[in-house]
C-alpha cells in the first residue's frame, strides 16, 4: 500500500539540461521488468502471435559504471536531499502516454529492430508499437498505485514487457521470492518470507526497478513503503549502473529533459533513510 504524499518544501527553479544524445550502437538490455494492467493501444497489422525467447548467451562480467557526483547534492541527506533532487529534475516534459510508448518500441529499447521484455527476455521484432497480446508497456510504479497524469508518461519508469509476464506481475510490489508460483528467466512470483506476493525482476533489472522507484518517489512525492524499501536498497546494490542503463538515462534527456539522477549516482539512495 502507497502511504499518502508527504509535503515537500517550496521548489527551487529546475537547473537540468538535455544536452546528452543517445549513442548510436546497440545497447543490450541488463534484464527485464512487467506493468499492472494490461494497456491497450495501436497494434500492428501483422505483429507476432507469441514473442521468441532467444537462447540464452554466456556470461560476461558487466563492468561498474563510475558514479557522477553533482554538486548540488554536496552534504545533503534525508529530506534536504530529496527535496533537491525534486527541484532538479521534477520539471520535464510530459510526452503524453502514446507518445511514450512509441519512443519505447521505435528507438528507445529499439536495437536493431527487435525489442526484448525486462523480465522474461522474450523478443518481439517490431518498428511499431506491437499488439498488447504480446508485448506491453512496464509501469514500474503501478497506475492503479500513482501513475496517472504525467507520471504515466514517464519514461523513466516505462520498461517493454510481454503481455504474459505483465499480467503474472499486477500491481504487486517488488520483493525476494521464496515460494514460487510462476517463474521464467530469472524473474519469480510468488511469496516472500513474510508471506507477502511480490513479484522479482531477474538480477540484472533489479537495480534498473530499484532506481526507477527511488526516482518515482522523489519526482512524485509518493512514500516508499518500509518494507518494500529495504528489499530495493539491496537491489541498488546488487546490480550496479551499467554503461546500458547510463545510455538509456542519457536517451531519456533528450526526450524528457530530465535525468535519473539515482543512475547518475547510485549512492544518493544512501544518503535518504526513508523514500
Amino acid at each position: 500500500m502507497i502511504i499518502p504524499s508527504r509535503p515537500l518544501s517550496a521548489t527551487r527553479p529546475s537547473t537540468n539540461s538535455a544536452s546528452a544524445t543517445t549513442s548510436t550502437a546497440r545497447i543490450i538490455p541488463k534484464a527485464f521488468s512487467s506493468v499492472s494492467t494490461f494497456e491497450s493501444g495501436a497494434s500492428a497489422k501483422k505483429a507476432p502471435t507469441t514473442p521468441t525467447t532467444p537462447v540464452p548467451a554466456p556470461q560476461v562480467p558487466v563492468e561498474d559504471v563510475p558514479p557522477k557526483s553533482d554538486p548540488r547534492y554536496d552534504g545533503l541527506k534525508d529530506q534536504a536531499l530529496i527535496n533537491a533532487l525534486h527541484d532538479a529534475v521534477s520539471k520535464h516534459k510530459n510526452l503524453g502516454y502514446d507518445q511514450a510508448r512509441k519512443i519505447i518500441f521505435t528507438t528507445l529499447d529499439n536495437h536493431d529492430g527487435v525489442v526484448a521484455c525486462v523480465y522474461t527476455g522474450k523478443e518481439v521484432k517490431t518498428n511499431k508499437i506491437p499488439s498488447s497480446n504480446v508485448m506491453n508497456t512496464e509501469h514500474t510504479w503501478p497506475q492503479s498505485k500513482g501513475a496517472t497524469g504525467a507520471a504515466k508518461a514517464d519514461l523513466h519508469h516505462l520498461f517493454p514487457t510481454d503481455s504474459k509476464a505483465n499480467s503474472v506481475r499486477g500491481n504487486y510490489p517488488f520483493g525476494t521470492v521464496t515460494k514460487v508460483k510462476w517463474e521464467e528467466n530469472g524473474a519469480k512470483f510468488g511469496t516472500d518470507a513474510q508471506g507477502r506476493t511480490v513479484f522479482e525482476p531477474p538480477d540484472a533489472h533489479k537495480g534498473n526497478v530499484a532506481r526507477a522507484l527511488f526516482y518515482f518517489s522523489t519526482v512524485y512525492n509518493k512514500d516508499i513503503p518500509p518494507q518494500d524499501e529495504a528489499v530495493l536498497k539491496e537491489w541498488n546494490k546488487l546490480d550496479k549502473v551499467d554503461a546500458a542503463e547510463i545510455a538509456r538515462n542519457d536517451a531519456i534527456e533528450t526526450y524528457q529533459q530530465n535525468r535519473n539522477p539515482f543512475v547518475d549516482d547510485a549512492s544518493l539512495a544512501d544518503r535518504i533513510a526513508d523514500f
